[in-house]
């Protein structure tokens, strides 16, 4: 099968669309039947090999609901065996690549995920397919070019970006500034400087990485910090000197200051994480696109991303293959380890929050396994753009749903959403549900900007008020517990930045540089307070 590289080179839009974007025109039973055929591919890749047969067990499934019924649902705690050592003989297939995470709960050293060629190909792929619809505005439109040029400003191999962006640039031809071979050498700080200064000559296309990183980026611009704010001499070329003059015009005419939006025209922004609905409308200020969502995570690659209405995501049907867990279910599960849950099928999807299950296919190991991620499916059909299947998007996090007293449930997207809203100047926040007098209380730890003059009781006011209007079930929540059930703490300045700087020293990974937004552990918040 073509590459999107060569389709371009034969300026083969059409087909170009078909490869990266064809799910979307599947109807429901065209799409399980693809699950289904993939499914059992995987199955007969799985059975022979050492943690497959520990996986599947004795008796191999020849249907969908003797999988679902006789192959058990898993944990990493399933797969550490296998995978800790880097084993490959254990695996169906000599992986392409080993990437890894650590997870949040620090539970590993390191959670290491095989992938074979055909998954690191469908890295690339998926992530194409979402770059084409961050820059589309109809059906069939084709944006992208072999001369598109990409700002690096994701983590390096072992980790997932890392793979992706090369599959990425292997699969298009695309140009990373500053390049993969040499990013991966630099820190984070320095690759989106390099980034910039070269971007300055060759121009930006298209740019991804996490909501608030892209957010902090354009602050930064605007205020004339690292990036963005240091020009070399070697920058000093006619097209370097028309391109800022351009931008100093653009900015001069709207009244503000310098942003990336000026210096740029960018053909699609894309991210991911529980931040990009608080974060979206900073990026379309500072960077003049609105930014379209994705999902993955390491073990499971690419699930999903947005279209070009930038509404709910569609799920990938040849990543994965996917059950739901309703929540009623997932809730006894947690309740009672014992309890084994039943799980839907796509095509048995309702509106609701489930969470996720998923099989790796394409040769991955992964089965049936409980990554810790709930979804909310939003809509059975996006209207608007004709798709015929489940639209959905990220809910939370297991682990992070607060429930105080079964009156108010709150993920971190929705505590933050109040926060922002409530015009509240912060460097970063921690939400933890705790008990005071035998009642569960929502506290909300706070560090704000150096000289904020702020009280706890101003705090405690604005974010209220907030809470109040943005949630009914709060209102109901103080009067049947009292209004001394919420409490916010304000930290001492540079607070996190002391702990991020003590994780370092520490060797910490990446993920556990930051103290988590929810239910951060008690040692965190000594250490915060302290």
């Amino acid at each position: 099968m073509s590459t999107v590289k060569e389709l371009l080179k034969q300026g083969k839009e059409a087909e170009i669309w078909t490869k990266l974007c064809g799910h979307l025109d599947l109807n429901i039973d065209e799409y399980m039947e693809i699950q289904e055929r993939l499914l059992f591919e995987q199955i007969e890749y799985l059975k022979n090999s050492v943690i497959g047969k520990a996986l599947l067990g004795e008796k191999i499934p020849t249907t969908i609901e003797e999988f679902c019924n006789l192959v058990p649902l898993t944990t990493y705690a399933d797969y550490d065996p296998f995978l800790k050592d880097q084993n490959t003989d254990l695996l169906p297939f000599k992986p392409f690549g080993w990437a890894r995470t650590s997870g949040r709960s620090g539970e590993y050293p390191w959670k290491w995920v095989p992938y074979t060629k055909q998954m690191y190909d469908q890295l690339g792929n998926g992530s194409l397919s979402a770059i084409l619809m961050s820059s589309a505005t109809r059906k069939g439109e084709v944006n992208i070019d072999p001369h598109n040029v990409l700002l690096l400003g994701t983590a390096p191999r072992p980790y997932i970006s890392g793979y992706l962006s090369l599959s990425v640039e292997e699969q298009s031809g695309f140009r990373f500034v500053p390049p993969l071979e040499e990013g991966e050498k630099m820190d984070f700080a320095e690759r989106i400087n390099a980034g910039f200064q070269q971007g300055m000559v060759t121009g930006l296309d298209y740019f991804y990485g996490l909501a608030s990183i892209l957010a902090k980026i354009g602050e930064r611009f605007e205020s004339g910090g690292d990036d963005g704010a240091k020009f070399s001499a070697g920058m000093l070329r006619p097209s370097v000197i028309v391109r800022l003059l351009k931008g100093v015009i653009n900015a001069k005419v709207g009244k503000r200051k310098l942003l990336p939006k000026d210096i740029w025209k960018m053909k699609g922004v894309l991210t991911g994480g529980t931040d990009t609905d608080i974060f979206r409308k900073k990026i379309e200020y500072y960077w003049g696109k609105q930014p379209l969502e994705g999902y993955a995570c390491t073990e499971g690659g690419i699930f999903a991303f947005q279209s070009w209405s930038y509404e709910g995501m569609t799920l990938l049907p040849d990543s994965n293959f996917y059950e739901f867990i309703p929540y009623e279910d997932h809730i006894k599960s947690r309740i009672d380890k014992s309890y084994k849950p039943k799980t839907v099928l796509f095509r048995d999807l309702e509106p609701g929050i489930y969470e996720i299950v998923f099989t790796n296919l394409l040769g991955g190991v992964f089965t049936r396994y409980r990554i810790g991620d709930l979804i909310e499916v939003i809509s059975m059909r996006d209207e608007e753009l004709d798709i015929n299947l489940p639209q959905i998007r990220f809910y939370s996090r297991c682990d992070d749903v607060i429930d105080l007293a079964g009156l108010i449930r709150l993920t971190e997207k929705s505590i933050w959403l109040v926060i922002e809203a409530s015009g509240v100047k912060y460097v970063d926040w921690i939400a933890r549900k705790e008990e005071k007098d035998g009642k569960p209380i929502l506290h909300l730890y706070l560090e704000l900007p150096e000289g904020d003059k702020s009280t706890e009781s101003d705090l405690d006011e604005g974010l209220r008020v907030k809470f109040r209007e943005m949630h009914n079930e709060f209102i109901d929540f103080e009067n049947m517990l009292g209004h001394e059930n919420f409490v916010v703490t304000k930290l001492k300045n540079g607070a996190f930045a002391t702990y991020m700087e003590e994780q370092k020293k520490a060797g910490a990974d990446l993920a556990h540089l930051k103290p988590t937004h929810m239910q951060a552990p008690e040692k965190v918040i000594k250490r915060l307070l302290n």
